[in-house]
């Protein structure tokens, strides 16, 4: 008995094999496995409301090898960077913007400039300043491709960021000689747009892309 059992068993799991094997593939095992660079890419949101804690250390160090990794022409690098998370210097740069504002009609969230507890990088609790090399005629795509970067990376780890161009314009005034100092930076090099980075209190959506811009030549 115990051998008809087991012939009884074997018999069965055969013939469920084979009807495996003729049933077509369903749809679930054809999928093509996510690819999470491709995700990242078009996750990525402007974030512009951060909750108040600082990035961890090494979460930031990480951002920023992977700027530092990106191309450049002839590998010139030829970016200068300041990762500004003193309390007392955001507050100094963000009163100097709110100052330069003042009876201007300006684009975009600086237009808020004037009310209560603004923030021109948002209130991040960290702010990336990125500048081009005045001599590198190259250098503005440097940088941009050292922003993407910095972006992509942050996000890859559900990180906050921003693109703030309007920061540049007050580094870039003749009376920033005091925050030039502050920060460093040589006089080879202007600074052309900041980047909020924090954790993120916000999910907004997508706005709409135009496919429309791109065409193929064939």
């Amino acid at each position: 008995m115990k051998i008809l059992a087991v012939l009884s068993i074997s018999l069965l799991a055969l013939v469920s094999c084979n009807q495996a094997a003729k049933e077509p593939q369903t749809e679930k095992t054809l999928e093509t496995p996510k690819n999470v660079v491709v995700e990242n890419i078009l996750s990525r949101r402007s974030i512009r409301v951060y909750k108040p804690e600082q990035v961890a250390q090494a979460q930031l160090d990480t951002i920023i090898q992977c700027g530092i990794n990106a191309p450049s022409a002839l590998n010139k690098q030829s970016w200068e960077v300041r990762v500004i998370q003193n309390p007392e210097l955001l507050a100094q740069i963000n009163a100097k913007f709110v100052e330069n504002a003042k009876g201007k009609s300006l684009p975009g969230s600086a237009s808020k400039a004037q009310q209560e507890g603004f923030s021109v990088f948002h209130g991040a609790p960290t702010l990336i300043i990125v500048a081009k090399d005045k001599n590198n005629g190259a250098s503005e795509v440097d940088c941009g491709l050292f922003a993407q970067n910095i972006l992509l990376s942050a996000e890859s780890m559900n990180i906050g960021t921003c693109v703030i161009g309007s920061v540049a314009s007050v580094f870039n005034k003749p009376d920033a000689k005091d925050l030039l100092k502050a920060i460093n930076l040589p006089d080879t090099h202007e600074v052309i747009f900041g980047i909020s980075v924090g954790y993120k209190n916000e999910s907004p959506e997508a706005k709409n892309r135009d496919a429309n811009k791109v065409q193929y030549i064939k």
